[in-house]
């Protein structure tokens, strides 16, 4: 029994690795259409746009700290000089935004 549970929790997680993969592609796409241009591509606000507008570094410790939940909050709904992005994505779009966030936090 033992040994058939460790099989089929190997199998889900193989499983689950392509989905997680296509998650941080779609991720990664959205980023770079939506928030590059302001946040730069290493998400720490480098950007001209990014320096007039102050946005916020995506490495900073305050925005790490943050739920998934409230990040995806920030997303949709915007915060200061950042526009509410929750017309022109889907939950599941801003959700694989935060996964690819959370990816680019660690580099």
């Amino acid at each position: 029994m033992r040994s058939m549970i460790q099989l089929l929790s190997a199998a889900a997680i193989v499983c689950l690795l392509p989905a997680a993969a296509h998650a941080q592609n779609q991720g990664a796409t959205l980023f770079q259409s939506n928030c590059q241009m302001c946040h730069g591509a290493d998400g720490k606000g480098s950007t001209p746009t990014g320096q007039a507008l102050k946005v916020v570094n995506l490495h900073d410790p305050a925005v790490v700290k943050m739920t998934d939940t409230d990040l995806a909050n920030v997303i949709g709904k915007g915060k200061r000089n950042m526009p509410a992005f929750g017309s022109r994505l889907t939950p599941p779009q801003i959700e694989n935004l935060v996964s690819f966030i959370r990816a680019l936090q660690k580099q």
